[in-house]
């Protein structure tokens, strides 16, 4: 806010206030509207939505670059265009709604969408974020209302305008997605307190991720991130060079799952660090790590500017001298203590280095950097032994730990099994509800329509019926229900929801 004067001041207070109440409100009739959909439809328009906003990929990132000097055009563009083919089509075989049978435990499920999602979009992927977020609504028929990060607020408010005409295009409702304007924090809150609102999905910082568990209503957060990883003796040194290096520098190192610290054992620690410098970082000395670390840590406090810049850009800001097209800026720390700066998170391509005798003084580390944040969120190892790499992962809170692998790509599924997202949820370790990577399935609940079962579920489990078909016990054996029932039923859901309303 440009001006001082108190009364402007609350008068922009009040109006961001306002505009929040009346957002709510415009929402509650769209979520009503979206109800009605069958889960088919509402896949539908997923994809249409999607393939719409595909062809902006470039624009968009090119605009979030421009407004917050965080991150790589050209991987904002895959970010986005990732945003836009993934997410409408990962799903299809995922019943996101409707009604189904259980035929083992002789249950009937009736899909019930949420309602009403605030979205918090976050600063380094803020366009892709917020196009992720609307396709999982519009999947799941819930409405959805943004409170973007101030740093990109042009892209974000002109995002989700487009958004929402393609949504109406489509065939959707009016105020099926809609931005908060005024972000402010107080604004932001009372969104998340509202009882209009059905549940939040926070991604962001982690004080407006706390905020969100606070608000008194439902939340689906996300913690920060802290990426240890450890490159033992039997590791492919060049492989893991150029996988680190890469992941380090994609979007500029702003991605919470980016590399943070690397633990090398000390049998590989100076070839590994000449592979990191063959692939284009920078191994710095110990007075150019002292430079790097008062820039990125002036007085012991994080720098917001390094966050997503360019690594010359930021050892030039430091006094140091690194080619124009230098990857990584990789700082030896020599004396690993708690609270050293350099164990935290960076979200830049700045990357600590410690050398290690074995896998039980990289435990250590790791723990040391847990004691800053990243808990619940990723970790990765480089190894040849499997069991170690299972050993890694049981001794960390990290709850995706990636093998001979990019932290950055392979946690969100690109070379691994783990579900595709851009939300990774951090669990009871990093103060989430959910250790999942999020998807669309969480903004949908199941009413459960039980009939007798000789036994109970107790007995279906021992008999093996309930498993009878391969698959979890919570999906079970599922068949259609004739469209007259379904159609009734759904209409009966409907009508409950606009009760509640």
């Amino acid at each position: 806010m440009s001006s001082s004067n108190p009364i402007d001041l609350a008068d922009h207070d009040l109006a961001a206030l306002q505009e929040a109440r009346d957002l709510l409100g415009r929402a509650r009739q769209a979520a009503a509207t979206l109800a009605q959909w069958t889960p088919e439809e509402a896949k539908r328009v997923a994809k249409e939505v999607a393939a719409a906003l595909l062809p902006r990929a470039e624009f968009y990132a090119e605009w979030a670059v421009r407004e917050s000097r965080i991150g790589k055009v050209a991987d904002k563009i895959a970010k986005n265009q990732i945003a836009c083919t993934l997410t409408p089509n990962a799903w299809d075989k995922v019943a996101l709604g409707g009604v189904r049978r259980n035929d083992a435990l002789r249950i009937v499920e009736i899909g019930r969408p949420a309602g009403v999602v605030v979205g918090l979009s976050n600063s380094t992927s803020p366009v892709a974020t917020i196009i992720f977020k609307t396709i999982l609504c519009l999947m799941t028929r819930n409405a959805l209302v943004i409170s973007p990060h101030p740093v990109a607020l042009g892209c974000c408010t002109a995002v989700t305008h487009e958004l929402q005409a393609a949504i109406e295009k489509a065939g959707g409702p009016a105020h099926a997605l809609q931005i908060l304007t005024r972000p402010t924090v107080e604004a932001t809150g009372a969104l998340m307190r509202d009882s209009r609102t059905d549940v939040i999905l926070a991604t962001g910082g982690t004080p407006m991720v706390r905020a969100a568990y606070g608000s008194g209503n439902p939340a689906i957060g996300v913690g920060s991130g802290n990426v240890p990883i450890y490159v033992d003796a039997s590791a492919d040194l060049e492989a893991a060079a150029q996988t680190i290096v890469t992941a380090k520098n994609f979007d500029h190192g702003s991605p919470c799952s980016a590399p943070s610290v690397l633990m090398l054992h000390a049998g590989i620690a100076a070839q590994m660090q000449q592979a990191l410098a063959r692939q284009g970082a920078h191994v710095c000395t110990e007075e150019e790590v002292q430079k790097i670390q008062n820039h990125a840590f002036p007085g012991g406090k994080f720098n917001g500017k390094v966050v997503g810049r360019p690594a010359f850009e930021i050892a030039q800001a430091a006094g140091v001298q690194v080619p124009r097209d230098c990857q990584a800026l990789v700082c030896p720390i020599a004396n690993p203590q708690a609270g050293h700066v350099l164990l935290k998170e960076k979200l830049s391509p700045i990357l600590g280095c410690v050398v290690v005798p074995g896998m039980d003084q990289a435990v250590d580390v790791a723990r040391l950097m847990l004691q800053h944040s990243g808990a619940g969120h990723t970790s990765g190892i480089h190894s040849a032994n499997a069991e170690q790499a299972v050993v890694w992962g049981a001794a960390l809170d990290y709850y995706r730990v990636v093998v001979n692998g990019s932290t950055v790509h392979d946690s969100t599924g690109a070379n691994t099994g783990l579900p595709y997202t851009f939300t990774i949820g951090t669990g009871y370790a990093g103060k989430s509800s959910v250790d999942c990577n999020v998807g669309p399935e969480l903004l949908v609940n199941w009413k459960r329509v039980a009939f007798p079962l000789p036994g109970g579920w107790a007995g279906a489990m021992a008999s093996g019926a309930a498993l009878s078909s391969g698959v979890p016990a919570a999906a079970g054996q599922l068949s259609t229900l004739t469209p007259e029932l379904q159609a009734t039923v759904l209409r009966i859901v409907q009508e409950e929801l606009e009760h509640l309303r």
